[in-house]
């Protein structure tokens, strides 16, 4: 039995013809899943089909649809921005939505064209099984298209509010710092546990590694409280003075538990991972606040990999 007489065929014998027809490694269970949406009552069906095809473009519809909201939070973020969009702290962010947009831009301009060849393939009969197949993927595409989509609306509105409120601002900052407080005191607690760890070099270097990305957060964020600083003034409004005590005290901290770790490292641990560490430090040199965390968590992910493979 081959493919071309699937339509009006019962599902289990549908999966059987594409099985057979031995053109690939096709799994029975994974051929009746990708059938499903073109079967009604265990029976693939012409219908069936057209629905799946007619839900799939609506799907489609609506990513654009979402893709052109972002747009316009887009637009509105900007144009609130623009004002302070020289200051760092907000070029950063403003560049990163750029990016976020354009990404998503790119993917649902592709959704149509995905859409076009299984839309084609309609008055093929033989082709029913790549034609689900195809309208499948689309469909996943585009559900997480607009799922993006909704998300980059989501930040372009809080980017609006943390543009209008200072204090938001300085909230945002205050529970950054709290944050690389709180994670100064897990590394400090587990650098005082390598005596007991059964891996204490690995532990000293990862651990290692994970300050040094600390002390280049808070770094960061002594960045950002200078920007938060000057547009306070340019604004004439009032600065949270105590923001950037904490940020340079946290800092501090982070510097000197990098320097704890390092000079507490017995000789056999840096004989190990000595130059895994340097690579990693001369990696974490390239980046300048605003920082680039993304990539900071690329890297650090690729270092720990080389070091403890």
């Amino acid at each position: 039995m081959n493919e071309s007489g699937l339509v009006g065929l019962p599902v289990g014998s549908a999966v059987d013809a594409i099985v057979d027809r031995g053109d690939g490694d096709r799994d029975p269970d994974t051929v009746r899943e990708a059938l499903d949406p073109v079967t009604e009552d265990g029976v693939v069906t012409r219908e069936a089909v057209d629905d799946t095809v007619s839900d799939t473009s609506k799907l489609v519809a609506t990513a654009e649809t979402r893709v052109e909201l972002a747009g316009i939070a887009h637009e509105d973020a900007t144009a609130a921005a623009d004002p302070v969009a020289d200051i760092d702290v907000v070029a950063a962010r403003l560049g990163t939505y750029d990016d976020r947009l354009a990404a998503v831009e790119a993917r649902a301009a592709d959704l149509s064209d995905g859409l076009r060849p299984p839309v084609e393939q309609l008055g093929d009969p033989g082709a029913v099984y790549e034609l689900a197949v195809e309208l499948r993927e689309v469909a996943a595409t585009a559900q997480n298209v607009a799922r993006e989509a909704d998300e980059l609306s989501f930040d372009l509105e809080a980017f609006e509010s943390w543009l209008a409120s200072p204090d938001r601002r300085y909230d945002e900052l205050a529970e950054d710092i709290d944050l690389v407080s709180g994670s100064l005191e897990e590394l400090s607690a587990a650098a005082d546990a390598l005596s007991a760890s059964e891996t204490p070099a690995a532990d000293w270097a990862d651990a290692t590694m994970r300050a040094h990305v600390m002390a280049l957060l808070a770094t960061d964020l002594c960045a950002e409280a200078a920007d938060l600083r000057t547009w306070a003034d340019r604004e004439g409004d009032p600065f949270r003075a105590e923001l950037a005590d904490r940020v340079a005290a946290t800092e501090r901290e982070a510097r000197a538990l990098v320097e704890t770790l390092s000079e507490h490292g017995e000789p056999a641990w840096h004989d190990r991972f000595g130059s895994d560490l340097a690579a990693f430090e001369r990696a974490l040199s390239a980046f300048a606040p605003p920082v680039d965390w993304d990539r900071v968590q690329e890297t650090l992910e690729e270092r720990r990999a080389a070091a403890f493979d």
